[in-house]
């Protein structure tokens, strides 16, 4: 159907790809649906109408089309989102940031009340910056130091996965020390220490004080409870 189909048989597909006939058969008989103004993505006839299994299903995939036809490789996913994929967090948020300098900060109205807020913004720089699927996001330790504690507090689940895919402190600690993290170094190293890395956590605070940083630790308060949760299961 598309240049843009992909091996799952997902497509999506812009309106001057096609004939206006042509288009507006598919459309009639269910084969496409409309995005947002001239941009479609394959759906099934049998789908009803308010059905939302097309766009769920097709959504990431339109990410990285869309983006990539949009902004080049001048884009990239939230550091919070990079790192609710990285915890394998796949569901698809009301709203999803996308940083890029070539943006104009628009929202983009998508279907079933969803939406891209395309945020005016620098991107990491290239070694920063991991492909997965054709999206863009930040590197794992990038994500890390440059997510808020809101993050830690609000999402712990995909908080404790992410930070479980860190073997060592190596690339944090590159980055934290360069850029004089002090603040965010406590509040990894309590992270870490949360969910049994000690090694990793006291690296970091033994490297900060080491370069003459104060570093007061700091354990996101829903980290610790859901914790704590965890060993009662454990014990009980």
């Amino acid at each position: 159907m598309s240049k843009f189909q992909n091996t799952k048989g997902l497509a999506v597909i812009k309106a001057n790809e096609l004939s206006r006939i042509h288009r507006e058969r598919l459309i009639t008989n269910g084969f496409i649906r409309e995005v947002i103004k001239g941009w479609y993505i394959s759906s099934r006839p049998e789908e009803q109408v308010g059905d939302s299994t097309s766009w769920y299903r097709s959504f990431w995939y339109f990410v990285s089309v869309y983006f990539n036809e949009s902004f080049g490789e001048e884009w990239c996913l939230s550091s919070e989102q990079s790192l609710a994929i990285y915890s394998g967090n796949m569901s698809v948020p009301k709203q999803l940031l996308v940083k890029s300098p070539k943006s104009q900060n628009n929202i983009i109205q998508l279907l079933h009340g969803t939406s891209f807020f395309d945020m005016a913004s620098s991107v990491p720089s290239k070694d920063e910056i991991i492909k997965k699927d054709g999206i863009n996001l930040y590197s794992l330790s990038a994500a890390l130091i440059n997510s808020s504690p809101y993050f830690f507090s609000q999402y712990p689940t995909d908080a404790r996965a992410a930070l479980s895919i860190v073997k060592d402190s190596s690339k944090i600690l590159g980055k934290l020390l360069d850029g004089g993290h002090s603040k965010i170094a406590g509040r990894l190293a309590g992270a870490f220490r949360n969910i049994g890395r000690d090694r990793i956590a006291d690296d970091i605070i033994q490297a900060m004080k080491s370069a003459g940083y104060d570093i007061r630790v700091d354990m996101p308060t829903k980290l610790t409870i859901l914790r704590r949760f965890k060993l009662i299961s454990l014990i009980s």
